[in-house]
């Protein structure tokens, strides 16, 4: 566990830093930087609440320690439950027992998969079984983003985190085709298929044309949905999407199901996420997610979803 230490040799090199930069400007970021982490301190030491600080600057304390419990790693599927709120005491939101933990993929060249990212951060530091508490400046949650009064700017939140359990990758993908398969049956999509590539397939529509080859340019109608029908993308109207086979330019999932096809074929492809978007972003509180997603550019793209893609063949070149 990486944690800060203070010490002469650290003092003394600070001094130096500090020394060399007088003639510059403290710019917005590190005033804020100085002035959340000051402003923290004070909180803790007033409330005599004692803590370890990450490098990140996130303080944690343990309120449930289990030493026997595996350790998280990087690349880890993590379920967590949650109580958020700010450090002034306003409740954002928790997960109670009565609804599925959430999931989320922790890796450190991946960080930016769960907002607030000081959770994705501190989770790292945990064991299965155990409850962390977190204190988390804004510059390692949400940063200046805000959601009426609902989630004030520049807010450092408090996250109560219990690690229930490290996923098996394999269960979750038995798990998508399991629900894949229930879709299937209550649809009564008798002449879907599950072919060797692990996409399951539906021809529509037969066509009198070719298969692609590696290299070629197809154009292609789409439609894709989750399993509960909320369309997440498709194609423009009268302007197909193009792509070349085998270019790695689009989802594997797609790509399989386009092989698959003839010229003037239109079919049904069910895709697991592993063969899809895969881990997507995560957000807390799920109210926000719409919004925040959409004011900093990032695709609204649900995690361990599998979805269905509903594919026209229109041209090969």
């Amino acid at each position: 566990m990486k944690l800060v230490h203070t010490s002469i040799l650290l003092l003394a090199t600070s001094f130096l830093l500090l020394s060399g930069c007088l003639d510059r400007e403290e710019s917005s970021f590190e005033r804020q930087v100085r002035e959340e982490n000051e402003t923290l301190e004070n909180y803790l030491a007033e409330n005599n609440i004692q803590t370890e600080r990450l490098n990140s600057g996130i303080h944690f304390e343990v309120l449930r320690e289990n030493t026997s419990g595996t350790i998280v790693k990087d690349e880890s599927i993590v379920a967590i439950r949650y109580k958020l709120q700010t450090l002034k005491g306003k409740a954002i939101d928790s997960l109670p027992d009565s609804v599925a933990s959430l999931r989320f993929y922790h890796a450190q060249d991946f960080p930016n998969a769960l907002f607030p990212r000081g959770i994705n951060i501190g989770v790292g530091h945990m064991r299965e079984g155990e409850q962390y508490r977190f204190y988390i400046p804004s510059y390692q949650a949400f940063d200046a983003y805000s959601f009426g009064q609902f989630l004030p700017r520049n807010s450092t939140l408090i996250a109560d985190v219990t690690l229930e359990k490290i996923e098996d990758k394999k269960a979750i993908e038995q798990e998508e085709m399991n629900a894949i398969t229930e879709y299937i049956g209550i649809k009564q999509l008798t002449s879907a298929r599950e072919l060797p590539s692990g996409i399951l397939f539906e021809l529509l529509e037969e066509g009198d044309g070719e298969k692609p080859e590696t290299g070629a340019l197809v154009k292609v109608n789409f439609k894709g949905y989750y399993l509960d029908g909320e369309v997440f993308d498709e194609s423009e109207k009268d302007k197909p999407f193009e792509f070349f086979v085998g270019k790695n330019r689009v989802i594997p999932g797609f790509e399989l199901g386009v092989e698959a096809m003839k010229e003037g074929d239109k079919a049904r492809v069910f895709v697991p996420s592993h063969l899809g978007f895969g881990e997507g972003v995560q957000v807390i509180p799920p109210a926000i997610r719409k919004d925040f997603l959409k004011e900093y550019n990032i695709r609204d793209l649900r995690p361990y979803e599998p979805m269905v893609f509903e594919l026209e063949l229109v041209d090969i070149q």
